[in-house]
């Protein structure tokens, strides 16, 4: 009996080994596959946020660059521009560069490659002959958009990638580059951010030839290199947009498991690589802990069966042994970070390791024994909805014997409380025979609220935490749908904060973010749980309002947002306040789409803006028609400068004493081939708007000078010829260098030439506007206040330019016979004037009565219908030959 009995010790502690092998073997093959999914899961979620960050960038980069590559004038690309409109297109690229920190700035070159125009920098000085992107545009001017090799920028001495978009003039011919550098250092910003471990890689790829554009770590030698049996580009070249995969990369002999996405619809592909030496690194120490463990205990195991051979007492000192390797191999089972749960067929606790005392919330194992595990854990179906504790995955495990691979499901502590786990389940063997089931499981809370965190920067502006446009767009469809179900309509609020600008310029980025942040808090507030609030960028946001029924409640309900924004924001040390233009436009009255309708609510804000500020319009078709009306004249104004559609008319100033013709006021007019005659009135707006009043204005003088060195002396006194001046031209335009000009060209006496100044242009006088003026009287030219007493007039300029005459607005002579308080007015003008030595001129004269108090009232000269009307120059000329007189 003794003898059997040893013969069974070798034969149990051969099964405890085994058993302890394949348990590592098992646990550390469960801990690898774990490892690697969750690597492979966190490259597809890094790459996932990569490529929403590049393809919004290089959308938003592309769309500015469209935009102006259809507003430039043509003209800003000649060799010889204006300072007026160089200066207008500086001031737009400024204007759109400041919201692309992920650029350098923006480029317009012309058709030669000489880059004409850069955002950051008054005068390039650079060209773009030979590169690449120049090269394609102007041998194939239709493609849409190209992108360049990386390359060192001419101006910014560093490597960028550059994207550019063709100018086409009215025939769709090359007329030009818009061009924008990517800054590469800011994209090599967004990849150092990631936490890859120090092996980790991200690359930037074109798809086609695999070129290199970006490496982190960065690799300078090896950019603008093309790959060729790559397995992932070969799945990028395959077609594939996204994927993960496996595989020792070429360059630095390292194995990674990567996840690849391509950028959009943009020919390039962004990739991430987590290293098995970064992943693996604590999974190796363990597994080296565990096989040096097994081997140790392996070797005192064949010493105790030697030893139990050998004799009874070396058979005693083994099982001393035997009790200490067991205890080394609870140690090893207690050095697992994973929970380890044993349990009968019933479900009922066997044996445990510390981890899973210490994640499911219990002191000992004995406060576990006896419990029914199946019972904590949660499983859920399909639909979402818990399983009934039959249901669950290990009750099924224990049922029927199958194994469960890295499923997921909820806990429950011993406090109660829940939280979300991954387990595996495996049957639990003794004897050959299935006694129940060992359960692996891990706390998985830190990984969800990663995978939540990434989901939510996805979604959401980083800055207020309100929804970004991808998910507006998305609530924006849901509220489509549910309108076109009720017959209810949704509206979309675009909202734009007024001087927002000065705010960030003189307190600083980090002053304007904590109030973007408060008047984000507060338009939250103002609106439903139904509603949406995004932010787009800057200082715009956009509020979705779905189920709105009448007009009334909407505008209460935009009246409260103008309101909360309108109200001071108390920060620490100071009081801001800003307000806020608001466009509205109407699903579906508006627009069927989410771009049409931002587009339509766009619109709408600026007329909020033309309308003072602080306000808000509803979107209508007028609007649309204005703005299309708007770039139809802009984009023809260059045309009908050059092609001669622009000519003068003109109309006779008179001396209301002798009825002599004195001089006239030339009035521009515009032959549109295809409108016909166009008033001032319908285009001087627009020219003013985009600074293309300053050419017109150069040529009005020039034209106006030259007619009237031709016009003949009447009653002995040579005539005068009077040209209005714009306000922008002071600002924009070389006004005395241009009158200079065009009297030289004309050989026109400078007192022959009598400029009209509006009110306005002197509203806001500055020391350069009065240099100029007052040179301009000294160099002989006459001046002339237009619209006299409908501003703000002012005695000291009158002074202080020494202006030669007032011309009294015809708003107060229209009526001058039958209202006595413009009759009031006149008299006090001219009374005024003759006291300061100015002349006084009357337009509006209609009739024999008005002119009759003019004369009494000692005005000295009128233009009128009474008169005549405005008339082109030839005609004009016979006016003159014919003149005898003014008619009683």
């Amino acid at each position: 009996m003794s003898r059997r009995l040893r013969l069974g010790y070798p034969g149990f502690f051969l099964l405890v080994a085994l058993a302890m092998a394949a348990l590592m073997v098992f646990l550390l093959g469960a801990a690898h596959g774990d490892l690697q999914r969750q690597a492979a899961t966190d490259a597809r979620n890094m790459v996932g946020v990569l490529e929403a960050r590049l393809e919004s960038t290089l959308r938003r980069a592309q769309a500015n660059l469209e935009e102006l590559a259809v507003d430039v004038p043509l003209e800003a690309l000649a060799p010889e521009v204006p300072e007026a409109l160089r200066e207008k297109v500086r001031h737009k690229l400024a204007l759109e560069a400041r919201h692309f920190p992920e650029i350098t700035g923006f480029r317009l070159i012309d058709r030669s490659g000489v880059v004409r125009y850069a955002s950051e920098i008054a005068e390039p000085q650079a060209d773009a002959r030979g590169r690449s992107y120049f090269e394609l545009l102007r041998k194939d001017p239709s493609l849409r958009l190209v992108f360049s090799e990386v390359a060192v920028g001419r101006m910014a001495g560093r490597p960028l990638l550059f994207m550019a978009v063709p100018i086409r003039d009215a025939a769709g011919a090359f007329a030009g580059v818009a061009m924008a550098p990517l800054e590469l250092s800011y994209l090599q910003g967004l990849f150092e951010a990631l936490d890859l471990g120090p092996n980790g890689v991200v690359t930037f790829r074109r798809a086609d030839d695999g070129r290199l554009v970006m490496r982190r770590p960065a690799q300078p030698d090896r950019v603008n290199q093309t790959l060729s049996n790559n397995p992932m580009h070969l799945r990028v070249e395959a077609g594939e947009m996204e994927g993960a995969l496996r595989f020792q990369a070429a360059i630095d002999g390292v194995e990674r498991v990567y996840a690849f996405k391509r950028v959009g619809a943009f020919p390039f592909y962004v990739a991430v690589g987590i290293a098995l030496p970064d992943f693996l690194s604590h999974w190796q120490r363990d597994a080296a802990g565990a096989v040096g463990a097994t081997v140790l205990f392996l070797l005192l195991l064949g010493l105790i069966l030697k030893r139990l051979h050998a004799s009874e007492l070396r058979g005693k000192r083994a099982t001393v042994d035997l009790q200490a390797s067991e205890d080394r191999f609870q140690q090893l089972l207690g050095s697992v970070g994973e929970g380890i749960c044993g349990m009968d067929r019933q479900g009922r606790l066997l044996f445990c390791n510390p981890a899973a005392l210490k994640i499911l919330g219990y002191r000992s194992e004995a406060a576990l024994q006896g419990r029914d595990l199946p019972s904590l854990l949660h499983t859920h179906g399909a639909d979402g909805r818990e399983l009934v504790p039959e249901a669950c995955a290990v009750r099924q495990a224990l049922v029927v014997g199958t194994v469960v691979h890295s499923s997921d499901g909820v806990f429950t502590r011993a406090d109660g409380s829940r939280f979300p786990v991954r387990f595996d389940a495996y049957p639990l063997i003794k004897d050959g025979e299935d006694i129940g089931v060992v359960l692996l499981f891990a706390d998985i809370t830190e990984r969800r609220r990663s995978e939540e965190r990434i989901e939510f920067l996805a979604h959401h502006d980083p800055l207020t935490g309100l929804p970004n446009r991808l998910l507006a767009e998305d609530r924006f469809e849901q509220a489509r749908g549910h309108a076109a179900r009720s017959g209810e309509r949704t509206a979309l609020l675009f909202l734009d904060l007024d001087g927002f600008k000065t705010i960030n310029d003189s307190l600083g980025h980090d002053i304007g973010d904590e109030m973007l942040k408060a008047l984000a808090s507060r338009l939250r507030q103002q609106v439903r749980e139904t509603d949406t609030v995004c932010r787009l960028g800057g200082d715009e946001f956009l509020v979705i309002l779905p189920g709105v029924r009448d007009l009334d409640s909407l505008s209460l309900r935009v009246g409260k947002l103008l309101t909360a924004v309108e109200a001071p924001v108390e920060l620490p040390g100071r009081s801001l306040s800003t307000s806020v233009s608001i466009g509205v436009a109407l699903y579906p009255d508006d627009g069927e789409d989410f771009t049409t309708l931002m587009k339509n609510a766009d619109t709408a804000m600026y007329h909020a803006k033309d309308a003072g500020r602080n306000t808000y319009r509803m979107f209508d078709e007028a609007m649309n028609h204005q703005v299309q009306e708007a770039l139809r004249l802009r984009s023809n104004f260059q045309r009908g400068l050059a092609g001669g559609e622009f000519v003068l008319h003109y109309q006779p100033l008179l001396d209301l004493q002798t009825r002599r013709v004195v001089g006239a006021e030339a009035l521009v007019r515009w032959h549109d081939p295809e409108r016909g005659m166009l008033s001032p009135g319908h285009f001087i707006p627009v020219a003013e708007s985009s600074g293309m009043i300053v050419p017109l204005g150069a040529w009005v003088l020039r034209e106006a000078c030259r007619q009237a060195a031709r016009w003949p002396v009447q009653g002995g006194q040579p005539l005068v010829v009077a040209v209005n001046i714009s306000a922008i031209q002071f600002k924009r335009g070389n006004l005395e260098q241009t009158v200079a000009d065009a009297l030289s060209e004309s050989g026109l006496a400078p007192d022959r030439l009598e400029i009209e100044l509006t009110e306005s242009t002197l509203l806001h006088q500055t020391d350069e506007v009065l240099a100029t003026l007052q040179r301009l009287r000294e160099f002989g030219v006459r001046l002339s206040i237009d619209d006299f007493g409908t501003g703000y007039s002012s005695l000291a300029y009158l002074k202080k330019l020494a202006v030669n005459k007032l011309k009294i607005d015809q708003s107060f002579v229209r009526d001058l016979t039958s209202d006595p308080e413009d009759s009031a007015i006149v008299r006090a003008i001219v009374d005024m004037a003759h006291s300061l030595n100015l002349v006084t001129i009357a337009e509006g004269v209609e009739n024999t009565e008005v002119l009759a108090v003019l004369r009494s009232f000692g005005c000295d000269e009128g233009q009128g219908y009474y008169f005549a009307r405005p008339m082109p120059e030839a005609e004009f000329r016979r006016y003159l030959e014919a003149a005898e007189g003014v008619p009683a």
